[in-house]
């Protein structure tokens, strides 16, 4: 596992191609600002400003769904077969489950959290998906944390057309105890009660910023005792080779938070120590198929090849 720096200010001086795409502002840099091997062209020094996370994200909200960022269209692609997979697995909602106090019609209510929820960007399939197959399944409610006041701000207003009976949305900071994550602020604390524990949790390119031990934990204290949970994250391959969440600002400045480079055997290995069976790994390449079919653009052209995506399904033991 890599250790995120520490350093607030310095230059970037990493390789480009021979060709360097133009940059414009307001752009994510995780998927073409990183370095490979047979780059060979240095490119002019670039400041980057390194941030608390949320602060990173909170400023990054604003174009954080329209900037062309790779790693999330890798993820919507894989997550369109991954995502209906992890739902099946979900254990059946039955009356009176454990440390969960409620009425009947709550007690057999899916309840499904979306940790690290940003923009909303899955919470809205969630609940797409719940809205186009309401039987036989049960009713299902969706719950989004994320520490990104502004990121939720956004994820209110995509999700304002579904009845707010079916959803909700908290802004704390879950992973307090981690040292990759900022402070709780005035704009992210603790939710005021302890959510009640979930029968599935979703968790989309999030673990980066988290330490695999302060994750596992506190997704093992979120879930119901055979309760899901679905994971995905930047590959290993990837992260070795520069690439990390992030975006240039509007005066061309890097902005980056703190972000891990994690095995993917780390990952589950680490599981399996925080009281979790494994069902299923994906790991995913960029194609060049996605290249020439429109799925990623061309700033995903130095990533053919190179493994740039995992997903991990596992099950509270």
């Amino acid at each position: 596992m890599t250790q995120p720096t520490t350093i607030d200010m310095t230059f970037d001086t990493s390789l480009v191609d021979v060709k360097p795409p133009t940059i414009d502002a307001n752009t994510s840099f995780s998927t073409i600002e990183s370095d490979q091997a047979n780059t060979i062209q240095s490119r002019p020094q670039m400041l980057i400003h390194h941030v608390p996370t949320q602060d990173a994200y909170n400023q990054w909200a604003s174009q954080y769904d329209s900037d062309g960022n790779m790693l999330q269209a890798i993820d919507d692609i894989e997550l369109a077969t991954f995502l209906p997979s992890f739902l099946s697995q979900i254990p059946t909602p039955h009356p009176n489950p454990p440390n969960f106090s409620s009425s009947s019609e709550e007690e057999t209510t899916l309840r499904i959290l979306d940790l690290g929820c940003g923009t909303g960007r899955n919470t809205l399939k969630l609940l797409r998906h719940y809205a186009q197959n309401p039987h036989p399944q049960p009713r299902a409610k969706i719950i989004g944390i994320d520490f990104s006041s502004a990121m939720l701000a956004i994820a209110r207003l995509k999700l304002s057309s579904f009845s707010s009976e079916t959803w909700e949305l908290h802004c704390c900071d879950i992973f307090s105890s981690s040292s990759s994550s900022s402070s709780p602020s005035s704009s992210s604390s603790p939710i005021p009660t302890a959510p009640a524990p979930v029968h599935a949790i979703l968790s989309t390119l999030v673990l980066e910023h988290i330490p695999l031990p302060t994750f596992f934990s506190t997704l093992y204290s979120l879930l119901l005792p055979s309760g899901v949970a679905l994971i995905t994250n930047m590959h290993h391959e990837m992260g070795r080779l520069g690439g990390q969440a992030g975006f240039v600002s509007e005066t061309g400045v890097k902005v980056r938070g703190s972000s891990f480079v994690h095995e993917v055997d780390e990952v589950v290995e680490q599981a399996g120590k925080s009281g979790f069976e494994v069902l299923g790994v994906r790991e995913r390449k960029v194609r060049r198929g996605d290249l020439e079919g429109g799925v990623v653009g061309g700033r995903g052209e130095k990533w053919v090849g190179v493994k740039v995506w995992v997903g991990v399904l596992v099950r509270k033991i």
